[in-house]
């Protein structure tokens, strides 16, 4: 639809499910930064600046969501995205080669924890820099309604392969694809026959009986709920921050304990993500008195095809991932009835996740604001580790900045490290919710879990739990 905003037509269309999904945080009061990614990505070379600049200019010109802006009309509220024509931009330069490393990342940390105007203006920044440990290359941070994790892996890869063409004589690397392509494809889905299949299944879902909340720090707060509610039958939880004050723990799982994981997802011919949702389901049972029914929200990235991998934008959605598993259940069993559920969530996965995990509470009458899940989980295999042919050995690295700010109470990504491909476990918290204790903690079993998993596949449950 044509809008006329600041004196030029655009065409507008509305916000995605995935869109709307982010924009939801900050209308529930958190900051804006809350939406912000901040990334830095690194090569270990001297940098050519001015080639660096070109391709960063090109990328962006391929890069339709890279020049999103969201409007809202003035006279009905409403939100719109539209794609802005491109223009040359002259990316800013940071000399920091003779900085400490940790003064380098408090400033960047700084930079990430910025507010974009997220109704008008520019919603990404990128600033061209030179580190103190011989690696160089860029920072980027772009608001969470034009990109996803998946999307910033593809934009860097894209970038950096059309540097090391300018340079080196490789490949030009084959088109992005179109970003509003794949918006009218979702807009298209309302009030489809696909839609109306997947609310079909998501009601049936919520048909069961009523779930019970596990929080990763055990039973404790919802047994200060039934008693500040006088509901010893209460299953409802409510685990939320003020403001979305939030930090990041990382931990590094080895290259050799990740081959592990890796060569028994092959032998098994089961999904690394199921493995790892199988060891925190795990626990979470474990920790609240060897519970049989746990929901974690899985995050599905809805990228199966060519095109939408190499869109941009945001096509993340979360959903509910509730198995309800007797203790007897074998740790095999366990991982193919997650499968299973991880499947059938992909298939329903275009639904809106915001209505979902509405009716969801709705369905049994949970609070305002309550929850059944204490923990929400993605696994991030596409990587840059693939560049290796185009980087001829050439170190990269990939960095995550925080905002201070986070989204949700606990989120787990795993993500394969560029330059070795072992296992990085990201921990993004709300500081009201946890502690840096607690998630030392919890990452500890999670691992113990899932090790004596993996080596004892026929073993129940109850003897895994008894053995960590």
């Amino acid at each position: 639809m044509l809008k006329n905003i600041g004196g030029i037509s655009y065409d507008c269309y509305p916000l995605t499910s995935a869109q709307l999904l982010n924009l939801a945080l900050i209308k529930s009061g958190a900051t804006h930064e809350v939406e912000n990614i901040g990334t830095g990505q690194y090569l270990q070379m001297d940098l050519n600046i001015a080639a660096l600049r070109e391709a960063l200019n090109r990328a962006v010109e391929r890069c339709e969501s890279m020049r999103l802006r969201i409007w809202k009309d003035p006279e009905t509220g409403e939100l719109w995205q539209y794609v802005v024509p491109y223009q040359n931009e002259y990316f800013e330069y940071y000399d920091f080669s003779q900085w400490k490393d940790e003064k380098v990342t408090e400033v960047l940390t700084k930079w990430t924890s910025q507010p974009f105007d997220s109704y008008g203006g520019k919603l990404s920044r990128i600033v061209i820099v030179t580190l103190p440990n011989g690696y160089n290359g860029f920072y980027f941070n772009v608001h969470h309604a034009c990109m996803d994790s998946s999307s910033v892996i593809a934009f860097t890869k894209d970038v950096i392969e059309i540097y090391c063409s300018l340079l080196f004589d490789m490949p030009y690397p084959k088109p992005m694809a179109s970003y509003i392509e794949s918006v009218k494809r979702d807009l298209a889905y309302e009030g489809s026959k696909k839609q109306q299949k997947d609310e079909e299944y998501w009601h049936r879902q919520f048909g069961l009986p009523e779930p019970m909340y596990t929080d990763y720090t055990g039973p404790g707060r919802l047994m200060q709920l039934r008693k500040e509610n006088n509901n010893p039958d209460q299953r409802w939880g409510i685990l939320a921050s003020k403001d979305g004050k939030g930090s990041t723990i990382t931990y590094d799982l080895s290259v050799e304990s990740t081959e592990k994981i890796m060569l028994f997802a092959k032998e098994h011919e089961l999904p690394v993500s199921a493995i790892i949702l199988h060891a925190i389901r795990t626990v979470l049972s474990k920790f609240n008195n060897e519970e049989t029914d746990i929901i974690i929200r899985d995050l599905v990235s809805r990228r199966s095809t060519l095109n939408n991998k190499k869109c941009g934008g945001v096509r993340m959605h979360c959903f509910p991932l509730r198995t309800i598993m007797p203790m007897d259940t074998t740790v095999l069993d366990s991982i193919r009835m997650i499968k299973k559920a991880q499947d059938e969530i992909f298939i329903h996965s275009d639904y809106s996740p915001l209505k979902c995990l509405g009716e969801l509470c709705d369905t049994y009458g949970a609070a305002p604001g309550s929850t059944y899940t204490s923990v929400d989980f993605t696994y991030q295999p596409a990587t840059l580790a693939a560049m290796g042919d185009t980087l001829k050995g050439i170190g990269f690295k990939s960095w995550w900045y925080s905002s201070g700010k986070q989204p949700q109470p606990m989120y787990i990504t795993a993500m394969h490290r560029p330059n070795d491909g072992g296992l990085t476990f990201y921990f993004g918290y709300q500081t009201e919710c946890a502690t840096p204790e607690e998630i030392e903690f919890l990452y500890y079993f999670t691992g113990r879990v899932l090790f004596r998993s993996i080596e004892n596949p026929d073993k129940t449950l109850k003897e895994i739990i008894d053995m960590t």
